[in-house]
């Protein structure tokens, strides 16, 4: 369970906890409770639930006397973020300040560093802003004031890149079985995903790509695992093919090393004081790759790849709306801080500083707490719009792409607007004040996850 973000609801007479586990296994467990004597319901359990899983799974789960109460998605997405914005005494959200001194080649831990102490609170959320939901896919909702303060809802769209791109290449390009064993990953020293990616200086030269009025850095990423192509290899089939064995080989060895080390919890307990639990996990992970690269390398330019594209996208549908804030939650962000800086960063880059990004402290819990208030005065009313099909603009003037306001967003003089493309750099930072970091959402893998 994830005890620090238990909270208690007076007008539920009780507390909400929550927990997570990958949806693959909700069928192996409700076998496993069947056949255990403690399982047996004198009554038929009724239990709240949304997301395509809950239909999925309703077949097995009413096996063993669950029956489900399905809600459908959306309605219990708005419901939870009307419960977290406005019905808590302190919303459920916060942005974060980063310095700018954060250089833009900074490792995850230096991110972790740096983003853990300049979370600030946000004590007055916005009425009309962006929700991207960013779980399988990514999910692009408008939210605005309407009469009465009964807000509107709006889908602006969806992208199919999202948590399951990310862990499906992991998973082809690694032997990470695990979303934790693949974070875990990425904040391993000496990760660097300039390794794999190609920069600015790489295609132009390190010196040429400032002085060609080009307006951008040499370590700006140009093409993600762009390096990869460059990579020259043995002309000799026999040698390829005996390094390919060795790796195979060294691969299996580790992986039986992973075995052993988590079939004992002592022995494991002990092996990962020492980092052994650590090393086997990279190594493993890298004797997957081909070639010469790294595991935790390619890891890490995922991880940049899907949250800047994840950002540029959310940062065009604020814009498009004329919106200046976007609040982000699902399931792949999670208390990574390296995900919510790269998110941060692509936000205020890609808009020039003008549109903010908030998070949730709850991000991958949102639906599970609609569908539980479900009815509840907590879980407020709204209206769902349906999405308008986009037109061609008939003038011969573009159509305005952002808010009319353009100015840009106040900034304290400690940190500033970055100048590189948010791959390789810091976030701009809010106009909020800094206070001690809140703990963050653990919540469920970027894909395939069950919220309860």
């Amino acid at each position: 369970g994830e005890r620090e973000l238990s909270m208690y609801v007076p007008q539920l007479g009780g507390n909400l906890h929550f927990f997570c586990f990958e949806s693959k296994h909700v069928a192996a467990a409700a076998a496993f409770l069947a056949k255990r004597p403690v399982w047996q319901p004198r009554r038929q359990v009724v239990m709240r639930a949304t997301g395509a899983g809950s239909y999925k799974h309703q077949h097995a789960l009413g096996g063993i006397g669950v029956r489900l109460d399905l809600s459908l998605d959306v309605d219990c997405m708005l419901s939870g973020l009307n419960f977290l914005l406005h019905q808590l005494p302190r919303p459920d959200l916060f942005t974060v300040a980063m310095p700018e001194s954060m250089t833009p080649l900074a490792t995850p831990g230096a991110y972790r560093a740096a983003v853990e102490g300049g979370y600030a609170a946000v004590a007055h959320p916005p009425k009309d802003y962006i929700y991207v939901s960013v779980s399988t896919e990514t999910v692009v909702l408008e939210a605005k004031s309407g009469a009465g303060g009964r807000p509107t809802f709006r889908r602006l769209g969806a992208s199919s890149v999202g948590g399951a791109t990310f862990w499906g290449l992991v998973r082809l390009l690694t032997a990470c079985e695990t979303f934790d064993e693949v974070i875990r990953l990425t904040e391993m020293e000496g990760a660097c995903s300039t390794n794999v990616d190609m920069q600015v200086g790489d295609i132009y030269g390190k010196a040429a790509a400032s002085s060609r009025g080009l307006g951008l850095k040499s370590e700006v990423i140009a093409a993600s695992f762009g390096k990869v192509v460059l990579e020259r290899r043995g002309p000799m089939f026999f040698l390829r093919y005996l390094r390919a064995l060795l790796r195979h080989y060294e691969e299996g060895f580790w992986l039986v090393v992973l075995a052993v080390v988590n079939s004992v919890p002592l022995l494991r307990l002990a092996a990962q004081r020492v980092g052994l639990v650590r090393l086997a996990e990279s190594r493993a992970a890298s004797m997957a790759m081909c070639g010469s690269f790294r595991a935790h390398d390619v890891a890490l330019s995922l991880l940049r790849m899907v949250s800047n594209n994840i950002g540029h996208v959310s940062t065009l549908s604020a814009q498009q709306a004329g919106l200046r804030h976007i609040v982000f939650g699902g399931s792949f962000i999670r208390d990574h801080p390296f995900t919510i800086a790269t998110i941060s960063s692509a936000v205020r880059f890609y808009s020039g500083g003008r549109v903010q990004p908030l998070f949730l402290k709850h991000d991958g819990f949102v639906g599970a707490i609609g569908a539980q208030l479900r009815g509840s005065a907590l879980a407020g009313s709204h209206t769902r719009v349906q999405p308008t099909q986009p037109t061609q603009p008939t003038g011969s003037e573009p159509a305005a792409a952002v808010a009319a306001d353009e100015t840009p967003i106040a900034l304290p003089a400690t940190v500033g607007v970055p100048e590189a493309p948010p791959a390789m750099s810091g976030a701009a930072a809010p106009p909020a004040p800094r206070v001690a970091a809140p703990p963050l959402a653990r919540s469920a893998a970027a894909a395939g996850r069950t919220e309860a």
